[in-house]
């Protein structure tokens, strides 16, 4: 299950965070196998567009099910850093990924 553009985060320079994906027909996260997960920057949309670069990583994949009454809920995890250097830029980015085959 391939999965792009979900999403639209902002990480400053040095920041992280952690983001979830969840597959989700009638409420209830469905279990998809073995999932990654990737940070997808996006472009500014400001004029003048700042220079520098911007350089995340995508780290700590975890998969994580609740037990309920009705259902088991599935969720994809991962930590998303903007590795912190001078001169480089916080950004927007969205989520990309998929299933391993």
């Amino acid at each position: 299950m391939a999965f792009h553009n979900v999403g639209n985060y902002w990480l400053a320079n040095g920041g992280s965070m952690w983001v979830t994906i969840r597959f989700t027909p009638a409420g209830v996260g469905v279990d998809r196998g073995a999932q990654w997960i990737m940070a997808d920057p996006k472009p500014f949309n400001t004029f003048p567009t700042p220079s520098g670069t911007t350089q995340l990583e995508s780290s700590r994949f975890q998969k994580r099910f609740v037990y309920r009454n009705g259902g088991t809920d599935w969720s994809y995890n991962c930590l998303v850093e903007n590795t912190r250097s001078p001169g480089w830029n916080a950004t927007h980015f969205s989520l990309t990924g998929g299933g391993n085959v």
